[in-house]
């Protein structure tokens, strides 16, 4: 998903200063670019939030416009206040053509698990990856079929065929998902055997 959002470009100041600015209605932000000094800048918070939100669970490449300049960034960082969980600094790293950047990227989860027919529930340990690629390899999400998964099954990291082109330093053995039997179904079994186990032998 690509965003683009209008910004202003701001002076190095006093802390006090940002206070100021996000009273006035906006974000201090920085735009960091390889072997060149970050570039601050303020974005208006309402045009940002509504952007922001769609992007929620994607991939988004930000392209900010300040002054005649234009930048493709993505968000690197984002400091959120605990209270309000309103943005209070947000650093973005610029795109450069060429060089790998490292992102997180949602796993898209296909088809229902036989398991979960079975009686199971579906954990999920992982639901995005940490990938390192260069930016016109980026993908949307990286899909993975759970469909035949049964109660007991677990699926790890090296199932998982990535993109051409595409790294991701996880451990093989890291567990993906897991089909695990219901709490329900287990405390069945235990009343079964439980059951069984206080009947009388027959007599021979």
């Amino acid at each position: 998903m690509h965003i683009k959002i209008k910004a202003e470009k701001r002076e190095l100041g006093k802390k006090s200063d940002l206070k100021n600015y996000r009273k006035e209605g906006f974000i201090p932000a920085v735009v960091y670019g390889e072997g060149k000094e970050g570039i601050n800048i303020l974005l208006p918070v309402i045009p940002f939030q509504k952007a922001y939100k769609k992007s929620i669970g994607e991939v988004a490449i930000f392209e900010i416009e300040v002054g005649n300049k234009k930048y493709s960034t993505f968000i690197k960082e984002k400091q959120i206040h605990p209270v309000s969980r309103e943005f209070v600094h947000i650093d973005f790293v610029e795109l450069h053509k060429g060089k790998h950047i490292t992102m997180e990227i949602p796993i898209n989860f296909i088809g229902e698990p036989k398991g979960v027919k079975e009686g199971g529930v579906v954990e999920y340990l992982h639901r995005s990856l940490e990938i390192t690629c260069l930016p016109k390899d980026l993908p949307e999400e990286i899909d993975v079929d759970i469909t035949e998964l049964h109660v007991g099954d677990t699926l790890h990291f090296s199932n998982i065929t990535l993109p051409a082109n595409i790294s991701c330093s996880l451990s093989g053995a890291a567990t993906i998902i897991a089909i695990k039997e219901s709490r329900m179904s287990v405390e069945s079994n235990k009343g079964e055997a439980t059951t069984e186990a206080a009947a009388p032998a027959d007599n021979a």
